[in-house]
């Protein structure tokens, strides 16, 4: 029997055993991308937490699962370890170098190749490295404690790979930017991209944040085929969301949900814990008020996330959707409302904020 094959006896009443083959395929399904992702954007999320935003997605699994599923990912070498996301203005102190280097090919090249690979993984300082092809076969991201401990590793780098070097390049650099590691499905995640790529260009034509927020949701229900998208601000008082800008098949700003308080219903949870609520059973989930009027308007899905200045939240964008959607639309989305922050905060002042808060 080949290699990943295991017997199965099918009765013991048969007059004859069948043996079937089972392929075990080493590929991650829709389950671990999301667990992946949920990692990649914070190592420390629970099991609990994991298992929640599963929910939330339509997949009834518990935290014992997804301990289960997270050894597995370890065993098989997908998950390779846990790391910090460090904020690059905290450790601006450091010695941070990138690295080029240009291969000499020779008998040994082989050798000396996964040599160098092996110490990128395990070389503590070595934040990235990766196989190029072009002018330069490898580069490299180093970050030092200090001027001391880059001119010992430098050394011992440039010592140790003297045979397998051609040219090297070593220039100093400045992190402006580090980001979670995020898995989604790269044909849909290609697709979605250029959607929001494409709301942003639209967004980014207009002058003032009023004409900026009220395409956004118009571009939501565009683009990402909602039913019907909404963006609530807060009041002077910060106490209450106002429903300002709406746009698909509800688009008055008046009704029930025209002010909600903060930590009420779904949207002011939003805003009073600064983290998204999503779901893919719009129906059946409790923090939906009417699951009547969503199985009447035939509501799959729902997604909302907090908008925010600096490190407080002043609002909070949400979409309904008659489809369900994927574990990657959420993570566009998500990284979709990250952009628009980044938007009002760069034009939020006093003055538009009372114009339209």
């Amino acid at each position: 029997m080949g290699k990943g094959c295991s017997a199965i006896s099918v009765s013991e009443n048969d007059k004859a055993f069948q043996l079937l083959c089972i392929t075990i395929e080493l590929k991650i399904d829709e389950i671990d991308s999301v667990i992946l992702a949920q990692l990649g954007k914070n190592a420390r999320t629970s099991a609990y937490e994991i298992a929640t935003t599963l929910h939330s997605l339509g997949y009834l699994i518990t935290d014992r699962a997804v301990r289960q599923r997270l050894s597995r990912l370890e065993k098989r070498g997908v998950i390779l370890g846990y790391s910090v996301l460090l904020n690059p203005e905290m450790v601006s102190d450091k010695v941070s170098r990138t690295v080029l280097i240009k291969f000499r090919f020779s008998s040994r090249t082989a050798g000396l190749v996964q040599d160098l690979a092996t110490y990128s993984q395990q070389a503590s300082f070595c934040l990235y490295s990766a196989r190029m092809t072009g002018d330069f076969d490898w580069i490299g991201h180093f970050v030092f404690d200090s001027a001391e401990q880059y001119e010992l590793e430098s050394n011992n780098f440039l010592n140790r790979f003297a045979d397998l070097i051609a040219d090297y390049r070593s220039y100093e650099s400045t992190t402006w930017k580090v980001s979670p590691y995020a898995i989604a499905d790269n044909a849909q995640l290609s697709e979605n991209r250029a959607r929001v790529y494409e709301i942003l260009k639209f967004v980014g034509k207009q002058e003032s944040l009023r004409d900026k927020l009220q395409l956004i949701v118009e571009s939501l229900v565009k683009f990402l085929d909602a039913e019907f998208a909404r963006i609530w601000l807060l009041d002077k008082s910060k106490r209450t969301l106002v429903l300002k800008f709406s746009a698909g098949k509800y688009k008055n700003t008046q009704g029930e949900f025209a002010k909600v308080k903060v930590g009420s219903f779904k949207i002011g949870t939003i805003a009073s814990t600064g983290k998204p609520v999503i779901t893919n059973d719009v129906v059946h989930d409790p923090r939906i008020k009417y699951p009547d009027w969503a199985r009447k308007e035939k509501l799959r899905s729902f997604a909302g996330y907090p908008l925010t200045h600096g490190r407080d939240v002043v609002g909070v964008m949400a979409i309904f959707s008659k489809k369900k959607l994927s574990p990657a639309d959420f993570e566009l989305l998500g990284i979709f409302c990250d952009k628009v922050s980044k938007e009002i905060s760069s034009i939020y002042d006093a003055r538009e904020y009372l114009a339209i808060g």
